[in-house]
C-alpha cells in the first residue's frame, strides 16, 4: 500500500532590508524565526539556517564598506518545497566569500585563531551557496534543503 504524499507547500517569500549597524542582528533573527515558524522549517534546521544568515550579514556589516556612512543590507528568504532559500545582497566592496581558502585545521584549540571561521560554518551547514555580483552589488545566496527523517 502506498502512503499519501503530503501535499505541496505553495510558495513563501519576504524580503526586509536592514541597516549596516549590529543591532539589527536581533530583528533579522526574530523575521527569520518568524518565517520558519510559518513555514514549518523543522527546529534544528532554521537553528543552523539562523546562524548562516547572522554571519552573513555580520560580516556585510563588519567588512563590505569602505566608510562609515549608512549601508542598506537587502535580506530575500524564500521557501519552495524543501527549500530553503536566503540571499544577502549589499552595496560594498565587490568580494566573493566562496573564493577565500578556508583556515587551516589547527591541531589544537591554543593554536586556532580568532575569526575566520564563518564562511567555512556557512559551507559546512548549508546544501548551496552562490555568489554574483550585479548592478554594483553583492548578491549571496544559501540554499539549504529539508532531509527525510529516518525512522
Amino acid at each position: 500500500m502506498t502512503e499519501p504524499s503530503s501535499p505541496a507547500r505553495a510558495p513563501d517569500r519576504d524580503a526586509r532590508t536592514f541597516r549596516n549597524d549590529d543591532e539589527e542582528l536581533r530583528p533579522l533573527s526574530e523575521w527569520f524565526r518568524a518565517f520558519a515558524r510559518r513555514n514549518g522549517a523543522a527546529p534544528a534546521r532554521a537553528l543552523d539556517f539562523e546562524l548562516c544568515l547572522n554571519e552573513l550579514v555580520t560580516n556585510v556589516i563588519h567588512y563590505a564598506y569602505a566608510d562609515r556612512g549608512a549601508h542598506e543590507i537587502r535580506v530575500f528568504l524564500e521557501r519552495e518545497g524543501e527549500e530553503l532559500r536566503a540571499t544577502v545582497e549589499d552595496d560594498g566592496r565587490p568580494f566573493n566569500p566562496l573564493d577565500k581558502e578556508p583556515p587551516a585545521i589547527p591541531a589544537s584549540l591554543e593554536e586556532a585563531g580568532v575569526g575566520g571561521w564563518g564562511i567555512p560554518i556557512v559551507r559546512a551547514l548549508a546544501d548551496d551557496l552562490s555568489y554574483e555580483r550585479r548592478d554594483g552589488r553583492n548578491r549571496f545566496t544559501i540554499i539549504s534543503r529539508e532531509r527525510p527523517s529516518s525512522s
